[in-house]
């Protein structure tokens, strides 16, 4: 732990040398292969590599979805990894925010519900003034006793979105969320998770395939094989895209033996 605390003040999360395997022996599968990250505060990092670079294990493994097979993940110098599950779920409920591709909404619910949950669940009283602005941030003034099927797609994930918000978490987690939306849907979206770093909050960290996603971010972080192979700051989508074009080429020669493109869909 205290090595963490000498980083650089403002860092808010850092991996650091992650390993995570899945499987035994010789099927064994290493979707994380020693991976040591750090991300400031109050920025937007995108997460980004080709199908197989361990990218959806990374974003588990970052939020203690998933317990790392060896090294540590810090949260404002604590480590996490050492916490036992009943800490760790009451620490994601206060201090993290998730937004998923496929929204994650129950049906029953309306706009108001789904966005309370997470306080509920958490054993807290929904702050009405909080609730309401929340919910007039994300553009759903005019849906609040809508249920997630009278939503179109973008509407259900800004909901998802204020749902991840309201327990104004530190750190906010999005795997795909742009995923399964249009252009123009996307691209409000994206504005709302800006908004929500750029607001003095949050801090975010996305998975995408999206160049024109990773483009809103501060910054990119390229995995290959279970390892960072690269970053870029402020990047443009054409730079963005140009390194995946080389990392999607690089990772095809270089997959490890025994590792077979089921394996690596499985591993993100």
């Amino acid at each position: 732990m205290h090595s963490a605390q000498g980083r650089a003040a403002d860092e808010l999360l850092r991996l650091q040398d992650v390993h995570k395997v899945y499987g035994r022996s010789r099927n064994a599968v290493a979707a994380l292969a020693g991976v040591s990250v750090g991300f400031r505060r109050h920025t937007f990092t995108a997460v980004m590599g080709p199908s197989g670079s361990g990218k959806s294990t990374f974003l588990h493994c970052a939020a203690l979805l998933d317990r790392p097979t060896s090294g540590s993940v810090f949260l404002e110098g604590q480590d996490l990894t050492a916490m036992n599950e009943r800490a760790l779920t009451k620490l994601r409920r206060n201090r993290i925010g998730f937004v998923f591709q496929n929204f994650n909404l129950l049906p029953a619910l309306n706009v108001v519900d789904n966005v309370t949950l997470p306080l509920r669940l958490a054993g807290r009283r929904p702050d009405r003034r909080l609730v309401n602005e929340v919910i007039e941030r994300t553009g759903l003034a005019s849906r609040r006793k809508h249920r997630p099927g009278e939503l179109s797609g973008g509407q259900q994930q800004r909901v998802a979105i204020a749902r991840a918000l309201v327990t104004r978490p530190v750190l906010l987690f999005g795997d795909e969320p742009t995923g399964a939306l249009d252009t123009q849907t996307a691209l409000e979206i994206l504005g709302l998770l800006r908004e929500a770093v750029d607001g003095g909050e949050q801090t975010a960290v996305i998975v995408t395939h999206d160049p024109v996603a990773a483009s809103h971010a501060d910054r990119v972080v390229f995995l290959v094989d279970g390892q960072v192979s690269a970053e870029l700051e402020r990047p443009s989508a054409e730079q963005v895209a140009t390194q995946m074009t080389r990392l999607g080429a690089w990772a095809r020669t270089q997959r490890p033996a025994g590792v077979t493109p089921t394996d690596a869909e499985r591993v993100g």
